[in-house]
């Protein structure tokens, strides 16, 4: 009787389970080229894993893939490549390779092209070597050289850095965690309109955190400008929240002393309540400037980004059903930043090239995310208003911010197909000089094959209405584009 009565105690417990499903989370690969591929389960290989340059954590629940059993011995998988071009005249390659040294962990080679118009063109090349230091650490070594020209314009870039990284360090006893630090040595020349700039110079970068009695001391140092950044913070757990911490912030002109907390509350089994404020400093080097804009006028000034306020409240609810199309997660969310000195386009005196200042931002968005599906079709869609202004300028509207966002995507996976159907519609949008921008209806194709486990080939048709769509106006319009890539591990 009683093992009955524990049988059926068993057997109910499992029918009131349910699948938790956490947060997406954002994955780095091996690729540097931006490419657009939607989320997907897939059956996990044991050989791509180990030949991975990224630690894997796979759940035991996901299938693998056993190698065939004519082939008992697996194969190495030491090289990884994609190769992507477009209509628009674009072409981008990127190459890695892993060797079999305890010390050399891989080599990689990167080059970019784009032709945007006649006399109009934007090359970037890179090269990289990365050194292993023991289990937890690694070192980088890079060389970038980015070439731009086009009317009135001619600029050169070329930066070497040497990074490392150390998951963990204990010197003295200490617990030092995500420790990273990045020496760059840079050179930028530009003739604009035969206004000469010329610039070079060291550059340094320092993040980590440190474990001690009761709380963590967090550091992060930018030394790259006229003016050094920190960013610096206590965090401790708190009883009533699951962190709280101060910050300061000096980034070379004033002190930011602000609190950051995170607070959660399950307000369901399967509903969470959050409250989270992360003050931020973010750098604006000539590197991270030149891969946003490739086309741009610089002066001397360089500011850090600071966020001071980055408080987002949100309520996320997610469930699964047996059904093959129904709602499958709600995510209602209000995100409130300042931004102090964040960067801002302008006309310069050569109408063909925007050129950099920095401008005081607070911005309010609130967005309603719905996704239905859990099989092979998935369909997500995002209603956003976004609301931007520029306080240190008469509280103008951030432009090139549209203030309604309404984003559609039908996601079909049936392995190895895979094939995608996207709508961004953006209203009420306005250019540098307050000027109303058209309606942009961006409707999108994908479609990818697996050639096998570990090749690729894949299409994207973009803007397909050829909807006006900018970056900023003087610089060239986004119209309708075909991309093709192929990527392939061996």
């Amino acid at each position: 009787m009683k093992r009955c009565l524990l049988l059926l105690m068993l057997l109910w417990t499992a029918l009131q389970a349910q699948i938790q499903v956490l947060p997406d989370i954002d994955v780095s690969g091996d690729s540097q080229i931006k490419i657009f591929l939607y989320k997907k389960a897939l059956p996990y290989s044991r050989e791509s894993i180990t030949s991975d340059s990224i630690s894997a954590f796979v759940p035991s629940s996901l299938p693998f893939l056993e190698p065939p059993q004519s082939d008992p011995i697996p194969k190495s998988f030491r090289h990884f490549l994609h190769l992507q071009g477009d209509t628009r005249l674009g072409l981008d390659a990127y190459y890695k390779y892993h060797p079999s040294l305890k010390t050399v962990s891989a080599a990689n080679a990167m080059a970019s092209m784009r032709l945007a118009k006649k006399n109009m063109h934007s090359y970037h090349g890179g090269l990289g070597l990365g050194f292993a230091l023991g289990e937890r650490g690694a070192l980088d070594f890079g060389v970038k050289h980015f070439d731009t020209e086009m009317q009135d314009l001619d600029s050169e870039y070329t930066m070497a850095s040497l990074a490392s990284y150390h998951d963990k360090l204990g010197p003295m006893g200490l617990n030092i965690r995500q420790m990273s630090n990045e020496i760059r040595g840079y050179q930028i020349e530009q003739d604009d309109s035969g206004v000469a700039f010329k610039s070079n110079g060291l550059g340094f970068t320092h993040q980590s955190l440190l474990d001690l009695a009761g709380f963590t001391w967090g550091n992060r140092l930018y030394l790259y400008s006229e003016k050094p950044v920190l960013h610096s913070f206590i965090e401790v757990h708190h009883d009533k929240m699951d962190k709280f911490s101060i910050h300061v912030i000096h980034d070379g002109y004033s002190f930011y002393p602000v609190p950051g907390f995170h607070w959660h509350y399950n307000t369901n089994f399967d509903q969470q309540l959050s409250i989270v404020n992360s003050p931020e400093t973010k750098g604006n080097d000539h590197y991270e400037l030149l891969e946003e804009y490739r086309w741009l006028s610089f002066d001397a000034l360089r500011r850090n980004t600071t966020i001071p306020l980055n408080l987002k409240i949100a309520l996320e609810d997610t469930h699964s059903s047996h059904k093959s199309f129904s709602l499958h997660r709600f995510l209602l969310a209000n995100t409130t930043k300042y931004k102090v000195n964040a960067p801002v386009l302008r006309d310069s005196p050569n109408p063909e090239v925007p050129e950099l200042y920095y401008s005081d931002v607070f911005s309010n968005e609130s967005g309603i995310y719905l996704s239905f599906g859990e099989g092979k079709l998935v369909f997500d869609q995002a209603i956003v208003l976004s609301l931007g202004y520029m306080t240190n300028e008469d509280w103008l509207r951030q432009p090139y911010n549209p203030l309604l966002k309404v984003e559609s995507t039908l996601i079909y996976r049936n392995l190895p197909f895979e094939a995608g159907l996207g709508i961004n519609q953006h209203y009420f949008a306005l250019d540098h000089y307050q000027k109303p921008l058209p309606e942009l209806i961006d409707i999108s194709i994908n479609a990818a094959y697996d050639l096998s486990l570990h090749t690729q080939v894949y299409l994207r048709a973009e803007n397909l209405l050829n909807s006006p769509k900018w970056q900023f106006k003087s610089l060239p319009r986004q119209d309708t584009s075909l991309y093709a890539g192929f990527v392939q591990r061996f």
